[in-house]
């Protein structure tokens, strides 16, 4: 290979070392229900562009054994200000069959030889998961409309509607029916039980898998929300049922950049 061939893989190169310390990994649910995808986002946060090697990330169960990892060409991607790119595992294995409940973790490396990045969750069975695939920002792109989505998970309610809820804390949750809620009781929690243009699609219904990317969380570039903790979950309803809060999802935390 000449030198002109191998211009493009030192300039990615080149970009994938200094991205590293802008680029930022979001995996989750930190526990997922059987039947659901873990999601692995990496997002650029810096307004300029940077590149990263894909498919650099694989699965280990709680023995330190890879259990799983992309069997695609590794190749690299160059992400612009505010971009992102999102993967999905379908907890299965490299032989296709699904693996045990149990405790593992993802391990996510941008480019050969940079540091590896280790992010624990486990399977679990039944229940519902809930992540923000990406980091809150008020920088744009993302701050100002384009906005990042929620991914929802709850196997066994194919079909139901879900609806998503915030709060500034969850120290004490919410007492329901179905079960405590893990928000607080907050004027943001009260705002999002209305429709309103910050979380977006915030009340809807599940797929056919029982998942849902509709959610989205559109933040104005307003440099005073730099800071601000937020706290967001989701229940899944049942208006035929006596209690009317069928599942309620983890709490997923976040913070303004």
């Amino acid at each position: 290979m000449n030198l002109r061939h191998l211009l493009p893989f030192a300039f990615f190169a080149i970009l994938s070392s200094s991205a590293t310390a802008q680029l930022h990994t979001v995996v989750g649910p930190p526990a997922v229900p059987i039947g659901g995808d873990l999601s692995i986002t990496f997002a650029n946060d810096y307004p300029g562009k940077f590149g990263v090697t894909s498919n650099l990330w694989r699965i280990l169960d709680a023995g330190g054994n890879e259990v799983y990892a992309p069997t695609a060409p590794v190749f690299s991607l160059l992400m612009g200000a505010g971009g992102w790119f999102n993967f999905r595992w379908d907890l299965k294995d490299q032989g296709g069959n699904t693996v045990p409940v149990g405790k593992y973790r993802l391990e996510v490396q941008y480019d050969f030889g940079a540091p590896v990045d280790t992010f624990p969750f486990t399977v679990k069975s039944g229940g519902a998961g809930l992540v923000f695939e990406g980091r809150a920002t008020t920088t744009p792109p993302f701050g100002g409309g384009t906005g990042r989505n929620f991914y929802l998970t709850s196997p066994a309610d194919a079909g139901m509607p879900y609806m998503l809820l915030a709060s500034i804390s969850n120290t004490v949750g919410t007492a329901t029916c179905g079960g405590t809620v893990p928000l607080d009781i907050t004027p943001l929690l009260l705002k999002s039980l209305e429709p309103n243009t910050v979380f977006q699609n915030s009340f809807g219904t599940l797929n056919g898998a029982g998942e849902s990317t509709a959610p989205r969380f559109d933040l104005p570039p307003i440099p005073a929300l730099v800071g601000i903790s937020l706290e967001s979950a989701f229940i899944v309803l049942d208006p035929a049922s006596p209690c009317i809060i069928r599942r309620i999802s983890n709490a997923h935390s976040m913070t303004i950049l």
